[in-house]
């Protein structure tokens, strides 16, 4: 029977290789030279596949990048989600998400997805949804249950959670967002000015901006 499989385990083998081939080159076009650029000809001449296992792995072009899209938003939110820790002291984990949530968005890497998702998202929903779908809403979850348990075992008072969570990582992605895409010329800070806006961040998130109790 192990004989009778090997030929299949093969066939599958090169067939998840000529995806994979074919997702970088796309991967490559794309951070490099923008959506109009990525044609199916240069990818198939990049990859070494054909038309043919192109279309039956992602149906096309607008399947193609949202498939690339689905799998950077996926490994970027994973990090995101190992990095909550829910027993650790709520301030400790939540710094600690800041600091790793901005450190990977002004990544390089980072940098030039969300630059292509402002220019094409709306569109081509697709890519959108598939953006949606893999990075915000997942991470968005995340610190949800992160809230909600906190407020269930009362070490923070979080009564609407999903609020919260929404407000938390939009003061996140302003700060982040403003120098890394809006900034003109763009400034990309140091990971000790990473560290230093994350804890005011942090203060405000905890302490607001109420005068100290006299």
């Amino acid at each position: 029977m192990s004989d009778t499989l090997k030929p299949v385990s093969k066939q599958n083998s090169r067939g998840e290789a000529r995806r994979r081939a074919m997702l970088d080159a796309t991967w490559e076009i794309l951070s490099t030279k923008g959506f109009a650029a990525v044609t199916l000809n240069d990818v198939i001449s990049r990859s070494g596949g054909s038309r043919t296992t192109l279309y039956e792995a992602f149906g096309g072009k607008d399947g193609l990048i949202a498939s690339v899209v689905t799998e950077k938003c996926q490994e970027f939110s994973e990090i995101l989600q190992t990095s909550l820790v829910l027993d650790a002291p709520p301030r400790d984990a939540l710094l600690n998400f800041t600091i790793i949530m901005t450190t990977k968005c002004l990544d390089e890497e980072s940098i030039r997805l969300m630059s292509f998702l402002q220019q094409e998202m709306d569109q081509f929903p697709g890519i959108r949804e598939a953006f949606m779908e893999s990075g915000p809403k997942p991470v968005t979850e995340g610190i949800v249950s992160f809230f909600r348990h906190h407020n269930n075992i009362g070490t923070l008072r979080v009564p609407d959670p999903a609020f919260s969570a929404k407000m938390f990582l939009s003061m996140i992605q302003g700060q982040w967002r403003d120098v890394a895409i809006e900034r003109v010329p763009q400034h990309i800070p140091s990971q000790d000015e990473i560290i230093k806006s994350a804890n005011q961040l942090i203060d405000l998130l905890f302490n607001g901006i109420s005068p100290d109790p006299k």
